[in-house]
């Protein structure tokens, strides 16, 4: 019998080494010290016994007897030798008592390298065995820019806190996000029972993976595909769900699994589609919509978030304009993905079918349910957010931004103008410069003075620094007041006037009438979701999702020219980010003549060159900003700022 199946393992390895030759491949086993010839090390360290994965075990130490195995390990010797009677036996003490004895090796960037036992490894490796014992000696590489050098300090780190050591990702920032997902990014040490969950959830995830892929091969590593699993599934989920299920959702999943590392293209629609009713020229029949059950899931409350009171609004004016076509339930407080889950499991028993979601922190929620209820319309208020299976909204406040600028350039009594901003995320850097652009417009020495909200600096602080300053004039909240807050808009700081002389309105009763009618009369079905693709609805003015109030106190004047230019940028005549643009640091980020694409705009990481301040880390935000941070949080080199 052993003899049988050393002829079998010798057929494999002479296979394998065939192929090797033919591509023009090495078809021996690596040398780590062939490598390490050419790469420069920081240190050893001692791993001590390790579990190690047998299909990341590559190579051996010295080049020794390389020749005698094939780069899979499998032996190329005859039958009749030395060294195949040894390996023969080795495989009849694996059948009778298992092979137990550890193996020495050194681990190079998560791969391994024998210095002893090299048949017991290809013995196991025969026997399709998952790991082996082993006493490992670590080299560790010294540091340096490349992306593979940062990915490895970035599993050594992970390695400390969880002792796993079979993960291989091919990107930045998955063990990070990995640990994000499984223990809430905590750095506690895992006890034996998270390490043997963990291991338990991933090798069942691996096997299905394996068995969808069926030999294919993938853009991806396994703990890639797991990782993009966790985006749309909680890890605390999986744990309880049956191969028949995880089957199910992985299938759903592949679209997403074959464009990796690629993201989906983002497919932004800066205004609505319009409706052909009226021509029936090659239409399909469709049986009309005569009402809709629709719900608004929100983290917090009306009275508790001025971003809600506003969505509630359009909510109410949604439900006033359609009457009894439609039945809208609401869903407040909904503030994790469990309960967004949850909720959208209720809308959905109460025959919702459309459903929006105003905050981009229930965006996984979202997710979860769009891959098991294809058929339910899930939209998303997050913005840059390149998720298939649902849609997202928001809407160009810049184009307002830079209205309020251009009225506090002309308003201020100097130069010094302030703005607040909350969160650091997609969309707030290009308010901040629209604005700080559309002062400098009509007031070419325009500085603004910028502070924000959410960090650790208390509002106090930051009046007294603009008021050092010589601030006059100061953008404060973006919406309606709805707790007694009566700073909003921009307002005179200096003579502490508490009424705003102009604000920003999201006027979302118009984005939610005009998609429910869309669904009414089958416009909708045209905007359907391609495999690599991820829609988002980013309206403004021309649409009438973005507007502006003015206050009466403004000159007649300043009411004429912000209702020119208003409709320059409705009519797309006037471009807020066209022309010569430079940033703080006097880097050209706009050309003369050109203007700036939505996506430069929408993923600015950048302040225009007359804004003083900066783009907090997340470090610096609040508790409660860095929610929100972590998930829409604009990121610079790969890294949320």
């Amino acid at each position: 019998m052993p003899l049988k199946e050393y002829q079998k393992a010798r057929k494999m390895a002479m296979k394998n080494f065939r192929n090797h030759s033919s591509r023009g491949e090495h078809p021996y086993l690596q040398v780590l010290d062939e490598i390490l010839n050419y790469t420069e090390t920081a240190r050893e360290q001692e791993l001590g016994l390790v579990e190690i994965p047998l299909d990341q075990i590559v190579g051996t130490k010295s080049r020794g007897r390389t020749r005698a195995f094939a780069s899979n390990f499998m032996p190329l010797l005859e039958d009749d030798t030395e060294f195949a009677s040894k390996w023969m036996s080795l495989y009849q003490a694996h059948v009778d008592e298992g092979i137990r004895d550890p193996i020495k090796a050194y681990e190079f960037m998560n791969h391994f390298y024998v210095v002893e036992g090299n048949k017991r490894v290809s013995v196991m490796k025969y026997v399709d065995a998952v790991t082996i014992p082993g006493i490992v000696t670590r080299i560790v590489p010294k540091k340096n820019d490349s992306k593979e050098s940062k990915i490895y300090y970035e599993f050594m780190d992970f390695y400390k806190i969880t002792n796993i050591n079979f993960l291989n990702f091919s990107e930045e920032g998955g063990y990070t996000k990995l640990l994000k997902y499984v223990s809430g990014g905590s750095k506690e040490i895992w006890d034996d029972d998270m390490q043997i969950d963990f291991k338990s959830a991933y090798y069942r995830f691996s096997d299905l993976f394996a068995e969808k892929a069926a030999g294919k091969e993938m853009p991806l590593t396994t703990a890639d595909a797991f990782l993009i699993y966790l985006d749309y599934y909680s890890y605390e989920q999986f744990l309880d769900k049956t191969q028949k299920e995880l089957k199910s959702e992985i299938t759903k999943l592949w679209d997403d699994f074959l464009i990796f590392p690629k993201k989906r293209r983002l497919n932004l629609k800066l205004d609505p589609e319009k409706s052909n009713t009226g021509n029936f020229k090659g239409l399909k029949l469709h049986l009309p919509t005569t009402h809709l059950n629709i719900a608004f899931i929100n983290d917090k409350s009306p009275q508790d978030s001025k971003w809600v009171y506003m969505h509630d609004l359009g909510r109410k004016a949604l439900e006033e304009e359609f009457g009894d076509k439609i039945s809208v339930f609401v869903y407040n407080d909904v503030s994790n993905t469990t309960d967004g889950v949850n909720a959208m499991k209720k809308a959905i028993a109460k025959g919702c079918t459309l459903i929006f979601v105003t905050t981009p922190n229930l965006i996984k929620a979202c997710t979860s349910i769009a891959v098991k209820y294809p058929y339910i319309k899930i939209l998303n208020c997050s913005l840059n957010t390149c998720f298939g299976h649902i849609k997202t909204y928001y809407g160009r406040l810049y184009e307002a931004k830079f209205l309020m600028g251009v009225i506090a350039g002309i308003m201020t009594d100097g130069d010094e103008i302030g703005y607040l901003a909350d969160y650091p995320i997609y969309g707030a850097i290009a308010n901040i410069n629209a604005f700080a652009l559309g002062a400098r417009m009509v007031n070419p020495n325009a500085k603004i003075h910028l502070y924000w909200y959410k960090t650790k600096e208390t509002e106090a602080d930051i009046e007294r620094k603009l008021k050092d300053a010589g601030v006059s004039i100061v953008s404060g909240y973006d919406s309606f007041p709805n707790n007694g807050q009566v700073r909003f808009g921009i307002y005179d700081f200096k003579r502490d006037e508490t009424k705003p002389l102009a604000m920003p309105v999201w006027e979302w009763g118009n984005f939610y009438s005009k998609i429910v009618s869309s669904i009414f009369d089958n416009t909708w079905k045209k905007e359907k979701l391609k495999s690599d693709e991820a829609i988002n609805y980013w309206w403004g003015m021309s649409a009438g999702v973005i507007d502006i109030i003015l206050s009466s106190q403004l000159p007649d004047g300043v009411h004429q020219l912000a209702d020119v230019l208003k409709q320059a940028i409705q009519t797309g005549i006037l471009h807020p980010f066209s022309g010569k643009i430079y940033a703080q640091d006097g880097s050209l980020k706009n050309k003369a003549g050109n203007k700036m694409t939505p996506y430069e705009i929408m993923t600015m990481d950048w302040l225009a060159d007359n804004v003083l301040g900066s783009i907090p880390h997340i470090d610096d935000l609040t508790d409660d900003a860095k929610k929100v941070v972590e998930i829409q949080g604009v990121k610079k080199d790969g890294n949320i700022l």
